[in-house]
């Protein structure tokens, strides 16, 4: 049966008679399971190693569209995350553990032959430009373990650069020989409602990405105006640089990001780059990736080293089996994750600790 008559026989069952009487109604999203075997290595709490069960970023959306007229189009998405294993899905950003429903991307916009306008809830651009590259994204060895985390929590200003914030305006360009481009401003990126005061952050994240065959390379770029929350904070930013290439049965892909002022400090920066790679074998594709963070400004001892190996095996085109094994090397003074980003869970990560674990899953997309 088709999405699109699947979500009309929900709207049939729920919905007034005006809206089942729209037809242009889709459904479709993720159901991504795993068994996982985590340790922390948290020395300070002597936590050990445990059995957990992640839902690894599994969500469901409803999207359609509306046909105005002249080549322009309505759009609209409603997506929700949800857990099955017991644990939460940690990569979304202000308030969403109260958005219930609209956890996920939700927005209503138009598109036409300028491109795509839409007000709502949206991955920030620099944030997929960061996905495009990531061989482990929603499992562990995400590459935000050590793209997102933050190495000191001097205040809780900071808030990473892999973010899907509410109160967004966003435009994408049309495609222009493979070239594509996207902005967003976030009114107020500290805050789930309208900006009721005046220290309201607010935030802009751009990116252009190239797509021609077997390349790619996508540039990002994002600042958070923590100033305006605090004449005292710096206006923490990220630069970000991604690529990708295939031939033949194998993939390689790059990454590097430069980040400065982090949490609004001056002179906390972290530069953080990896490399990865995939070969498929008919249904088999073995993958592996590294991602290393250099230390945070002046401060020694404070950066850290992913490694990440999996195994996937294609049951069907939309069913998988995952395997894989990720493990983190923190220095002294840093508390980097192996498992956090979309994975589902997060073990406390004590400095100094080196966090590794072992998962398998099974990933159905409809």
């Amino acid at each position: 049966m088709k999405k699109s008559l699947i979500a009309l026989a929900v709207v049939g069952a729920f919905a007034t008679p005006a809206f089942a009487a729209t037809a242009n109604v889709d459904v479709g999203g993720t159901i991504n399971m795993s068994l996982d075997y985590l340790d922390a290595d948290n020395k300070t709490t002597k936590q050990t190693g445990n059995w957990n069960v992640s839902s690894n970023s599994s969500n469901i959306y409803f999207r359609g569209s509306e046909d105005l007229g002249g080549g322009l189009k309505g759009i609209w998405q409603i997506q929700t995350y949800f857990s099955a294993g017991g644990t939460g899905n940690n990569d979304t950003f202000n308030g969403a553990a109260g958005d219930g429903v609209s956890s996920g991307n939700t927005f209503v916009g138009l598109q036409g032959n300028f491109g795509t306008v839409l007000l709502g809830k949206h991955e920030a651009p620099a944030k997929m430009i960061g996905r495009s590259v990531d061989l482990f994204g929603d499992q562990i060895g995400d590459n935000r373990n050590l793209v997102t985390q933050k190495v000191t929590a001097t205040n809780n200003a900071g808030a990473g650069f892999d973010l899907r914030p509410n109160n967004v305006v966003a435009y994408v360009t049309p495609t222009f020989n493979g070239l594509t481009g996207s902005i967003a401003y976030v009114t107020n990126a500290n805050g789930g409602a309208a900006a009721a005061a005046d220290n309201s952050v607010d935030a802009w994240s751009a990116s252009a990405k190239y797509e021609n065959g077997p390349l790619m390379v996508g540039l990002g770029y994002e600042i958070h105006n923590l100033s305006e929350a605090n004449v005292a904070w710096k206006d923490e930013k990220a630069w970000r640089l991604a690529a990708s290439y295939a031939f033949g049965d194998a993939r390689v892909v790059a990454f590097y990001q430069d980040a400065s002022d982090l949490d609004g400090v001056s002179g906390s920066d972290v530069k953080t780059w990896g490399l990865g790679g995939a070969y498929k074998m008919g249904a088999i594709t073995l993958k592996a990736q590294y991602y290393n963070a250099d230390d945070m400004g002046k401060t020694t001892n404070t950066g850290a080293d992913m490694w990440a190996l999996g195994v996937d095996y294609d049951l069907s085109k939309r069913t998988k089996v995952q395997f894989a094994y990720a493990t983190t090397d923190n220095d002294s003074g840093a508390k980097y994750s192996a498992f956090g980003g979309g994975h589902g869970d997060q073990p406390t990560i004590a400095n100094s600790g080196n966090p590794n674990g072992f998962s398998v899953g099974v990933r159905h997309s409809f």
